[in-house]
């Protein structure tokens, strides 16, 4: 069963600034690169929240705390999902390209979400470049999710705080070892692929839909990562904070802020590198190259991990920034903002509101972004959720514990 928990107040206001990296980056070509660093916070918080809030459950008993684990998750993530797909059926070419008996597993694929676990095309696109590629993560999210459930719950094991950080720093040295060998040995294994699988395009002639972009940065498989690291990152917090007088000893300030100095330093590396290293050239394995390939998986996953961890510690300033109430309903309608963004410039057409300034362009859209987030949350997500718990209790399916 679940455990109750206090709020982690800051955390929710970090939802937020993770949305509004994504949003800010698609709108403001410049800064394209900062939603870099906004997929791995919403990964990363992921894997912590979801262990905080379940860990104990698993450990009582699997089979209630699955049905309860499976019933919260699908409500808070499929309502939102589904009627975005849904317009997207209606108003798109989507609908009429996935009604046939070709693509009906593509289609069964956006219904039940799951469609980055497998590297899918239609009409000579991968997905994450066709209609509705903005769910992508919902679907890597998914997969998580089902990890957690089937293994990364028995993270809650680990008993020791000394244990338990050496195997988070391990982790993430491994991770980043396992990575640089995949960089380097990747002009092989991309041309394996190739020729068993011609239909896909290699990354230096078409890079959107390559496989090696499925890979690495859509496809579960390489994301999962940042989840499992952020999994292992509260259960440290949950080994520290009952010692106050070790928590006390955590200057979490000066944590903070050294995790967020370690993102500028890594995207001022990102960005640099990826305008002047021809990262995806064949034959390019400089350690330069590396660090812009890395983006798309793990390369800010370390420093969101000690991010994540200063914040839930708690007494920071930035913390008490974001756990203020404006940053908390941000943070909370942030699914919306994510998944709905997109749009905003099509409502913004239809105001017939004309802005020629970049700045007030910007605003405008990002005035549309937040008010569409909180009208999707306030009929959508909220309505939905709790009309689905309700009628679909664990105890109303027979779920038992053990």
């Amino acid at each position: 069963m679940t455990v109750a928990r206090d709020n982690l107040d800051a955390l929710t206001g970090l939802r937020f600034v993770a949305a509004f990296t994504i949003a800010l980056g698609h709108y403001y070509q410049p800064w394209l690169e900062l939603t870099g660093i906004g997929m791995p916070l919403f990964f990363t918080l992921s894997g912590f929240i979801i262990h905080y809030v379940y860990a104990d459950g698993f450990s009582v008993g699997w089979g209630r705390t699955a049905g309860e684990f499976a019933i919260a998750r699908f409500s808070r993530i499929f309502p939102l999902y589904l009627v975005l797909l849904l317009l997207f059926f209606a108003c798109s070419k989507m609908g009429t390209t996935l009604a046939t008996a070709e693509n009906f597993p593509v289609m069964l694929a956006y219904l039940t979400g799951v469609w980055t676990w497998f590297p899918i095309q239609v009409e000579g696109h991968m997905l994450q470049d066709w209609e509705y590629h903005i769910s992508w993560s919902v679907s890597t999210e998914l997969f998580f999710y089902v990890a957690y459930a089937a293994v990364l719950y028995r993270l809650a094991r680990l008993r020791s705080i000394r244990h338990c950080l050496a195997i988070l720093i391990g982790f993430c040295v491994v991770a980043y070892a396992m990575f640089y060998v995949i960089y380097l040995t990747r002009d092989v294994w991309e041309a394996g692929v190739l020729r068993r699988f011609p239909q896909f395009a290699p990354r230096t002639d078409d890079f959107a839909n390559s496989f090696y972009r499925w890979a690495l940065y859509i496809s579960p498989y390489a994301r999962i990562f940042e989840f499992i690291g952020g999994v292992l990152t509260c259960q440290l917090f949950r080994l520290i904070s009952p010692h106050r007088m070790l928590v006390r000893r955590i200057s979490s300030g000066a944590t903070a802020w050294l995790a967020i100095g370690m993102m500028v330093v890594l995207f001022g590396f990102f960005r640099y590198y990826g305008e002047f290293n021809p990262w995806l050239a064949t034959g390019n394995h400089s350690l330069a190259g590396f660090i812009v390939n890395l983006h798309m998986n793990f390369l800010f996953a370390p420093a969101c991990y000690l991010l994540i961890f200063s914040l839930a510690i708690g007494g920071a300033a930035i913390g008490r920034f974001l756990a203020s109430r404006p940053a908390r309903l941000l943070g909370d309608i942030s699914y919306s903002t994510y998944l709905s963004h997109p749009f905003a410039d099509r409502v913004l057409m239809l105001t017939g509101l004309v802005v020629t300034s970049t700045v007030l362009h910007l605003l405008a859209i990002m005035v549309v972004i937040y008010t569409m987030s909180w009208v999707l949350y306030s009929i959508v997500e909220v309505p939905a959720k709790r009309w689905l718990r309700q009628m679909f209790r664990p105890h109303q399916l027979g779920l038992t514990s053990g």
